[in-house]
């Protein structure tokens, strides 16, 4: 049977995987007030800072794909005799994991002739696009729906994901730090920096200056990141560029890294809600499978 993709728009991905091949992609709902918006469809990130930076008291919040919505996608996408695959925002941060496999499981006793896997990524972002990717170039070899599943599977167990924020205020606006320590880190200066452990987002480290931080990205990457210059990395920003340009100008000149997922719009607005602006984000894997694919798009 042919393969659907799947994923939710917290996937960032870049235009050159999006646009050569037919994945679906599920919007995160977004709630500003008690309005309900959807990512990457009527709400940008830009809309998400502007509303941060107008509303002092009430801050945007993302909600998980419905269940009816998911039902939806994948019962139109067996209809059309299509097995899918579903890249899942890490299960650590999101019940779409779980919403997404008891849909599924009863989606699949009306249709027991076809596939359904629901892959928990255990990550975010970027990170997920490049499991993703994997999953596109293994089925376009031809590869079975077990083999591919299974791949995507280790790949999420070996994905690493930092990230630095550049604006410790966002995530005392957002709760996710009490606000006198937020007030504390903008005075001196602190950039914390994030990693997903088990689907989770944990603190790593915290520096003080963004030129320390992308200096701890990059010896994270060194510490551990499997030594293979051919693995496809991840980058991705909001409102980062110039960080954005040195890491890359980096990666590419000490680590001799080939090929870069950077999506081409950088942080969508379900991922700026969590991260803010001035953000950071890379991505790799610090193991690979035998069937790996080194090529991108």
């Amino acid at each position: 049977m042919p393969i659907k993709f799947v994923v939710d728009s917290m996937c960032d991905s870049s235009d050159l995987i999006l646009n050569r091949n037919t994945v679906d992609v599920l919007p995160i709902p977004i709630i500003l007030d008690s309005k309900t918006y959807y990512d990457k469809i009527d709400i940008t990130a830009e809309m998400i800072l502007d509303y941060v930076n107008h509303h002092k008291t009430n801050f945007p919040k993302t909600a998980q794909v419905t269940p009816a919505h998911y039902k939806k996608c994948f019962e139109e996408h067996l209809r059309g005799g299509y097995d899918i695959i579903y890249i899942a925002l890490g299960s650590g941060i999101s019940g779409t994991f779980q919403t997404a496999k008891l849909i599924a499981s009863e989606l699949l006793k009306t249709y027991p002739d076809r596939k359904i896997a629901v892959i928990d990524s255990k990550c975010a972002t970027t990170g997920m696009a490049m499991i993703l990717h994997q999953g596109i170039k293994l089925n376009q070899l031809d590869k079975s729906f077990e083999e591919i599943t299974e791949t995507l599977t280790f790949l999420s167990e070996h994905i690493q994901v930092f990230f630095m924020v550049g604006d410790i205020k966002w995530l005392g606006k957002g709760g996710r730090v009490s606000k006198s320590i937020a007030l504390l880190g903008d005075m001196l200066k602190i950039v914390p920096i994030l990693h997903f452990v088990d689907g989770k987002i944990l603190a790593y480290d915290k520096v003080r200056g963004k030129k320390k931080a992308l200096k701890t990205l990059f010896k994270a990457y060194e510490k551990y990141s499997i030594n293979a210059p051919s693995q496809i990395i991840g980058v991705i920003n909001s409102t980062a560029d110039d960080l954005q340009k040195r890491a890359i100008a980096h990666f590419e000149k000490e680590y001799h890294c080939p090929n870069i997922i950077v999506p081409e719009a950088g942080a969508g607005a379900a991922l700026t809600v969590h991260i803010g602006p001035d953000c950071l984000g890379i991505m790799f894997f610090d193991a690979l499978p035998d069937n790996y694919v080194h090529v991108y798009p």
